[in-house]
C-alpha cells in the first residue's frame, strides 16, 4: 500500500495486525481530516532481520547480515515511498 500524499499524514503507532498473514499495522492519521489509515506490513510466514516495531515477532529474528543485504538489494527504492508497507518493513523489520 502506498500513501499518495505522505506529508498529509502523521504516524501514530504500531499495532498487531488483524489482516491475514501480516505482522503489524502502522496507524496513520490524516492531519487535515483526522481520519485513521492502517498500513499492514510484514508477512508472518517469513523471518526478518530484527523486529524493532513492537518486538512481538523477535523469535523470527535471524540477524544474518548477508540475508539483510540481499533483501535490501531486492527491495531497493521501497523505502523512498514514505509510509508505504515497504517503507515500514525496510526501517522496522530489515
Amino acid at each position: 500500500m502506498i500513501i499518495k500524499n505522505p506529508s498529509d499524514y502523521k504516524f501514530i503507532e504500531f499495532k498487531k495486525s488483524n489482516t491475514k498473514h501480516k505482522k503489524y499495522d502502522a496507524i496513520l492519521m490524516n492531519k487535515k481530516t483526522s481520519k485513521i489509515k492502517k498500513v499492514p506490513f510484514g508477512d508472518i510466514h517469513y523471518e526478518q532481520y530484527k523486529d524493532s516495531a513492537l518486538g512481538l515477532y523477535t523469535k523470527l529474528n535471524h540477524n544474518d547480515n548477508k540475508r539483510r543485504t540481499l533483501y535490501r538489494q531486492r527491495h531497493e527504492g521501497e523505502q523512498h515511498n514514505k509510509f508505504s508497507s515497504g517503507y515500514f518493513s525496510w526501517y522496522y523489520l530489515w
